[in-house]
């Protein structure tokens, strides 16, 4: 019977300490939970598995307990203007700009300060305001340089100014700077690469060995930066010098880094698509939207794959998507999908469907067009809905609208391709002679389009002239011209 007793109160005694370890326990992640690190951090791994929402969730927790804190709260702004919820952005951005102001007026002569002010102010879309405060910046960033002439972070900061203004080659004079002062400095390398290759009539060469001496430089630890850079590298090689296999090489090394990004898988899938190596960016999309189902523009991209593997039914899954997670307000993407919806459906013999696409694709190019009055692309959308709905009059008088505006000095595309819409709405009416001589002015702007050759053949052929017919046609399919 002892013997029972002081089983018991040795049980006792144990329980008792496990249940003050589980109190510990408890406390802790309380007090854990209410730190902004630890709310970052979570905001971190949501993003990291593709939850925009549950990341701003998290941002709005640490802004609880640090309501000033400017780099969550741009942070935040970024990830509710992806999400398309543009107003609650615009405020989030507000509010940071504010409080940047505040310290402003404590410390007129804070370069980052200054620089943030700027970025925030591109991002509402006060460019004047941003150019002015981006100037405000870099005299701040040379007042540190004239008082230190060795501030190698000055240096750098002062090449972003300089580059964001589009002074491209004082930006790389002034990363050189920072290298010469700090030759391991790989923040300096890294904008210096950046700088090169992403510059018209940079040398791609230079480019790449300042982003392989980055990477070198970068601790092997740092994950996040080296994955970045890999990125970056991958696009100056794809964007800026059609170099696909070395790309793909590159986004590899940045995905093996950082496999949860949805971004780079999409930007992966890009690649893959240009090297016609399409199932393999199928299956490259749908990781990046598993990661991240709420990517309008992944679902978009997606679907414009799909309908070039001739996978209509897909593509049309896939356009719904995209159209349901486009923000309302953004008329000029959802002008892009209706219309591209409309074209899948034409395919799948749908035309009632496709008109109605069609037409809502007109809808959201007026609205488009009554928002930015200049942008001639937002008309060339609107002449080709009109073709699609074969209103041929109002859809020639678009294009002729598109040609004025047009650049008059070397390949402007967009001119070449009104061109073409032109000669179409004329030929489909029966006026072979003026299509004609719309696809000639095509050709004469842009050679290599295939469309137009094979537009000019189509007029020929109408008009009798069945050898100069057979001739376009062949122009045509030697340039690869597709249905």
């Amino acid at each position: 019977m002892n013997g029972d007793k002081r089983i018991s109160k040795k049980l006792g005694a144990k329980l008792a300490l496990a249940l003050l370890a589980l109190a510990i326990i408890c406390i802790t992640a309380e007090a854990q939970e209410n730190t902004t690190e630890y709310w970052i951090d979570r905001a971190d791994e949501y993003m990291n598995n593709g939850s925009i929402e549950g990341a701003v969730s998290a941002y709005d927790e640490a802004l609880k307990i640090d309501p000033d804190n400017t780099t969550i709260l741009i942070q935040k702004a970024l990830e509710l203007s992806v999400l398309g919820r543009v107003n609650e952005s615009s405020e989030t951005f507000e509010r940071a700009l504010s409080l940047f102001d505040e310290n402003l007026l404590k410390d007129p002569n804070d370069a980052k300060g200054w620089q943030w002010k700027a970025i925030i102010l591109e991002h509402l879309n006060r460019q004047n305001e941003s150019i002015t405060a981006y100037e405000k910046t870099l005299e701040a960033f040379n007042n540190r340089i004239e008082k230190n002439p060795k501030d190698a972070d000055a240096w750098i900061g002062k090449g972003n100014v300089l580059t964001n203004l589009g002074k491209w080659d004082e930006g790389r004079d002034a990363y050189n700077k920072a290298i010469e002062i700090d030759p391991q400095n790989y923040h300096a390398w890294g904008r210096k690469a950046e700088v090169i290759g992403r510059t018209v009539g940079g040398d791609i060469n230079e480019s790449l060995e300042a982003y392989d001496r980055t990477i070198e430089l970068i601790p092997a630890g740092n994950a996040q930066e080296l994955s970045g850079y890999w990125m970056s590298k991958a696009e100056v090689l794809a964007i800026a010098g059609g170099r696909w296999v070395e790309a793909l090489e590159a986004i590899n090394h940045s995905l093996e880094l950082d496999p949860k990004s949805s971004s780079k898988w999409h930007f992966k899938a890009t690649i893959l698509s240009e090297l016609e190596r399409k199932d393999e960016a199928i299956e490259a999309f749908d990781e990046g939207l598993r990661l991240n189902a709420e990517d309008a523009e992944n679902w978009l991209w997606k679907a414009n794959l799909l309908v070039e593997m001739k996978r209509y039914n897909e593509s049309l899954e896939a356009y719904d998507k995209a159209i349901e997670l486009i923000a309302e307000n953004n008329s000029e993407d959802l002008a892009q999908s209706w219309f591209s919806k409309g074209w899948a459906l034409n395919k799948t013999d749908r035309t009632d469907e496709a008109k109605a696409a069609f037409q809502k694709s007109l809808e959201f190019c007026d609205t488009a067009i009554s928002e930015n009055t200049g942008n001639i692309r937002l008309l060339q959308q609107k002449g080709l809905a009109l073709f699609e709905l074969g209103r041929y009059d109002e859809s020639i008088e678009v294009y002729d609208q598109v040609i004025r505006k047009s650049p008059s000095i070397g390949l402007d595309t967009t001119a070449v391709s009104a061109w073409i819409g032109k000669g179409d709405s004329l030929r489909l009416q029966g006026k072979n002679e003026d299509a004609l001589e719309a696809y000639n002015k095509a050709i004469e702007v842009g050679p290599n389009y295939s469309n137009a050759w094979h537009g000019k053949g189509e007029a020929q052929k109408a008009m009798g002239q069945v050898h100069n017919a057979s001739m376009s046609l062949l122009v045509a399919d030697k340039l690869a011209y597709d249905e």
